[in-house]
């Protein structure tokens, strides 16, 4: 077990979920118009997301990090894991059309098994982490995957209607409802993904 890991995780989920309860409870600490409410719940929403995407990025990079420090060579380190750091430092689905990139490929790669392997910090979040994209930076990983339910639902009504909102669009009513699912989407989602990152590191599904 990595105490620093689980310190780090911890505090950024305690404090990322402190925010989310002060974003969702502000417009009701203060005599505002209907417009200045509307208008703050309906920004809130960008917040929950970028709590949430940051919140993953920060994760992932904890454990990756920490898995670092153990030094794995690559006939020990999980083959998802692997397949990841490949894709992130060698582009694997760039095409290769002439023989003198083929050939540069061939010899990056053949130095790069050689070493230990020290896993990309990169974190495909696509700016848009929505259940599949985070069941995908999970796998990468070798990590447990996120539920269907209910996680598919909550996590792909948070990104439209954050991409509806950043996007200009009107058409999605704010109200005090929505928002209460929204931030709670937020807090049950990081809650999550912390628990995975933890169990998984503790269980070293990092290795082969």
């Amino acid at each position: 077990m990595s105490k620093l890991l689980v310190d780090e995780i911890l505090y950024e989920i305690d404090w990322r979920t402190k925010e989310i309860s002060i974003i969702r409870t502000v417009p009701y600490l203060h005599r505002l118009t209907l417009e200045q409410k509307n208008t703050l719940e309906k920004y809130s929403v960008l917040s929950f997301y970028a709590l949430w995407e940051g919140f993953v990025t920060m994760a992932f990079n904890v454990y990756v990090r920490e898995i670092n420090k153990i030094g794995l060579s690559a006939d020990t380190i999980s083959i998802n894991l692997l397949m990841h750091d490949v894709d992130c430092k060698f582009k694997l689905s760039n095409a290769r059309a002439n023989i003198d990139t083929k050939l540069s490929f061939v010899s990056e790669i053949y130095r790069y098994f050689s070493s230990p392997i020290n896993v990309s910090s990169t974190i495909p979040t696509e700016s848009n982490v929505n259940f599949k994209v985070i069941n995908n930076i999970l796998f990468r990983h070798n990590l447990r995957l996120m539920q269907e339910k209910p996680f598919k639902k909550l996590l792909n009504k948070l990104i439209l209607i954050r991409n509806s909102i950043a996007h200009g669009e009107t058409s999605i009513p704010i109200d005090d409802k929505l928002l209460f699912e929204l931030s709670s989407t937020t807090i049950s989602a990081i809650h999550e993904v912390g628990e995975i990152i933890i169990e998984g590191y503790n269980n070293n599904v990092f290795l082969k």
